[in-house]
Formats: C-alpha cells, structure tokens, sequence
C-alpha cells in the first residue's frame, strides 16, 4: 500500500511538473540549457582567476586592473551589442559573444604572468556579458508569454546559479590538480555553446521582424533619445553599477581575502555551492510569489541582507558562521533577483528591449572601478577594509534602486504606456 501511495504520488508529481514545463515554449528551455553550459564553464575558472594569477606571481594591484579590464569591456560594447540584438537579431549576437569568451579563456591557459595579455584576454572575457547575456535575456522576452517572464528569467537564473554550484567545485579540484586544465576545459564548453545555438536553438528576431514591416520606426536617433531622457532607468542603473560592482568581489577578492585570513579553501567552495543552492531552490517560487507585485519595496530592501552578509565576510572567521553569512545573503539575492529580471521588459517598449538590455550592462562599469580599488584597498588596509566598504556601495544601491523602482511603479500604476521611440 505504502508502495502505491509513493509511485502514485511520484507520477502526480512528474505529470505536474510536466505540465508546468510545457507551459513555456521550447526554445525557452534550450535558451536555459545553453546559459547553464556557458556558465558553468566560465564558472569553473572565474572565482578562481586572481589565485591563479596571484600563483603566477601577479601583484594585487596589478590583478585589480586585470580584474576590471572585462567590465570595462562590458560598458564599451553593451549598447553596440544590444543594437545588433535589435537590428540583426539574436542568435549571431550569441554566438559571437560566447565564441569570443571561450577564445579568452583558451588564452589564459597559456598566458602565464603577461599582465597585458591578461588584461587584454579578460576584456575579451568580458564580451560574454556584452553580446551574449544581453541577447539571450532578449530572446528570453520574445519566446516566453508576457505573464510568464518573470518565471521564464527565474529559470535562466536558477541555470546560473545551478552552474555557479558545481562549477567552482569542479574548478577547485581543476585549480589544485592542473591550473590551465580547468581554462582549456572551459573554453571547449563555450565554444560548444556556441555550435549548439548555432545548429539548435530558433531565432527569435521579433524585433528585427517589427522593424521590417515598419521601416520608419527604427529610427536610430528617436530611439536613443528616448533612452537618453529616461531618467528612472538611468537611476535604476547607478543603483545597479554600485550592486554589481561589491557583488562581483565574491568571485575576485573574497577567496584571496578568506585565504589571507587563514580560512581554508573549501570553505570557500561551500559558501558558493550554498550561494547557488539557495539560488537554485528559492529562485523559482519566489519569483512566482512577487510575479506581479511592486518592484521598488523589494529591489531595495533586499540589498540589507546582502550588506549584512558582507559585513559578516568581512569580520566573522569561524566556518559555521561564513557560511551562516552567506546563506542570510543568498537570501536576499533571491529576493531582488525576483524583481530586477523584470524591470527593463516591463519598463521599456518591446522594440526597444534589446538596446535597454544592451545599455544595462553599465552597471559592469562598478566593477570596473571597484575591482582595482578593492585591490589597492586590500594591499593597504586588508581585506576587512574592502568588504565593510561594499556593505555600504549595498546599501547606497538598494537606496537608488527603491527610489527608480518605486518610480516605475507609479508609472505602471497610473496606466502610462512602456516607453517608446
């Protein structure tokens, strides 16, 4: 009887989950699946980039610049690649992006302590970011039905955070055993990224499509305008470059910081597997909980918990209580997480998401700056110094973005329409 009960209650729960699946059409979930590859190659060497570079012999000023050298790229390229996300449509943005991003990391396998040719092979790293991220975010919006995009960008983020769990597992073992192994394997798996969507994924191109029918409507200048007078994405925007600028240390500065301080290394590991396991498991069902709820309240107040989590990296030592910090900062990751993927496919016209999506990747700009701050932070003042100082970029985040959020909402409330050319 028990028996039956069990395979009953498995086949209910199977032809559930299988109707939730088929609730999003399929290039959705070949979308997922090729971000959960990307990612989980780029995260296999990624948070441990500077240990390798400190292991060549790089200084950690030096490795701040090398460090920030992809940002920068990021904010060069963002609004070139969405434009072409617009104009030739998505796949070849894609592919372009990840192709370049496994040469990179194919280039830091043999790179060595060439502090220009690695500063150069990360801001090809940072194309990535640039194109395919921008363009898959893009495409996401046009395959999935309007109510389901927040689910839909759930799913891609659960991919991430899937890859950010076992990745860096993969990478440790990788790190320790054969440095450069873990660079060339990553590169083969983003290049194969690129074949997959090449030969499988559809394009979407809807917006390409738009402009065709309507050839006057892709008006370049009339397009940039209207992005250049929206003051509540501009603000939406600061508040995100401070976000992602003291976020990104988690994968430069914490394990050099964490290892400075005697902490050993899996600890580390653990802390990002429980950062994607709380990612992974919490992502989806909040993101249905606060689907259609206001996103100012929670975009800003989620960053308290992420500054509280930094000050505990910052101060605690005991790997119970690391751990504790992280789990209490995932937390609050989850809960913004659930609001900011909707803000720019909300907020801005349809035709013009993939130029918003483009421009968004400013917000690489706080890496940029803080990367290479952090680092001549850490040399004079330690690694205490530079995270109780991203606690704050959180919290001055969370403010802006509360403030460009609550704005939107009025927007939204009052019925004006997303914004056009």
């Amino acid at each position: 009887m028990h028996t039956e009960k069990s395979a009953s209650f498995l086949a209910l729960a199977a032809g559930r989950a299988a109707d939730y699946a088929r609730g999003f059409p399929r290039p959705v979930w070949l979308l997922v699946a090729a971000t959960m590859i990307e990612s989980t190659g780029r995260f296999m060497v990624v948070p441990y980039l500077s240990l390798y570079m400190r292991s060549e012999g790089v200084s950690l000023g030096a490795l701040g610049m090398v460090l920030g050298a992809a940002p920068v790229a990021s904010v060069a390229f963002g609004a070139w690649g969405g434009h072409l996300a617009d104009r030739w449509g998505r796949k070849p943005v894609q592919i372009l992006g990840v192709s370049l991003s496994g040469l990179a990391l194919l280039g830091f396998a043999f790179a060595g302590s060439n502090v220009y040719m690695l500063a150069l092979l990360n801001f090809l790293n940072g194309m990535t970011r640039t194109f395919y991220r921008p363009a898959t975010n893009a495409a996401i919006a046009d395959f999935a039905p309007k109510e389901r995009r927040s689910e839909a960008y759930a799913l891609h983020r659960i991919a991430i955070n899937a890859a950010f769990g076992w990745g860096p597992l993969i990478g440790v073992a990788l790190f320790v055993a054969a440095p450069r192994a873990g660079f060339i394997v990553a590169a083969i798996l983003n290049l194969g990224v690129g074949l997959f969507i090449a030969f499988v994924i559809p394009e979407s191109s809807r917006g390409r499509k738009r402009q065709e029918k309507a050839p006057g409507a892709s008006a370049a200048p009339s397009a940039w305008n209207t992005i250049r007078s929206d003051w509540i994405f501009w603000l939406w925007t600061a508040g995100m470059t401070l976000v992602w600028g003291a976020y990104d240390l988690i994968q430069s500065f914490l394990p050099l910081h964490l290892s400075a301080e005697g902490v050993p290394l899996w600890v580390y590991g653990s802390a990002l597997a429980i950062n994607a396991l709380v990612c992974v498991f919490v992502q989806l069902p909040v993101s249905r909980l606060l689907r259609t709820s206001a996103i100012g309240p929670s975009a800003g107040v989620s960053k308290i918990a992420l500054a509280a989590g930094f000050l505990g990296f910052a101060f605690l030592r005991l790997p119970a209580a690391i751990l504790a910090a992280m789990t209490l900062f995932s937390l609050g990751e989850v809960w913004g997480s659930a609001v900011q993927s909707r803000f720019v496919p909300e907020h801005a016209h349809p035709r013009l998401i993939g130029r918003y999506l483009g421009l968004s990747v400013v917000n690489e700009l706080g890496k940029a700056i803080i990367a290479p701050a952090a680092g001549l932070m850490m040399q004079a003042s330690g690694g205490r110094a530079v995270f109780a100082a991203a606690a704050g970029l959180f919290a001055t985040g969370g403010a802006l973005l509360y403030l460009a959020g609550a704005s939107h909402d009025r927007r939204a409330a009052a019925g004006a329409p997303a914004l056009s050319a």
